[in-house]
């Protein structure tokens, strides 16, 4: 059982919105700076991307402010780190759920309408 203190973090983390301010870059790794808005307060926070990694994932440079974002928002408690490193292993588990989603679509794809019809009435 969580005590009261760690599900006030969640909560809050819940709560938070997380505005992309922008982002430097210098030597392959792009820091993307975010605005965290928790009702009237206001925190910074940086997410570290390592460039070179991304194509070997499958991750769009276009897609990382997004990516960033959501790993800010799935953090338990955002008050006490405010920089993060988007790393490897994170984009390895991104790259596996879209594999698992395209197989998906592919399936619901090639399946007949009918079948599928027949099944989703039955289930």
């Amino acid at each position: 059982m969580m005590d009261s203190s760690t599900e006030r973090k969640k909560e809050e983390a819940a709560k938070t919105q997380f505005l992309l301010t922008g982002f430097t870059q210098a030597a392959g790794i792009r820091i993307y700076a975010f605005e965290g808005r928790i009702g009237a307060r206001h925190v910074d926070y940086t997410v570290e991307v390592d460039l070179a990694l991304i194509p070997g994932f499958g991750i769009r440079i276009q897609d990382l402010p997004l990516l960033c974002r959501e790993l800010l928002q799935q953090r338990a408690q955002p008050d006490e780190i405010s920089s993060v490193v988007f790393t490897e292993q994170r984009m390895r588990s991104h790259a596996e759920k879209l594999v698992v989603a395209r197989e998906e679509a592919e399936h619901r794809k090639k399946q007949p309408r009918h079948l599928a019809n027949a099944q989703a009435e039955s289930g």
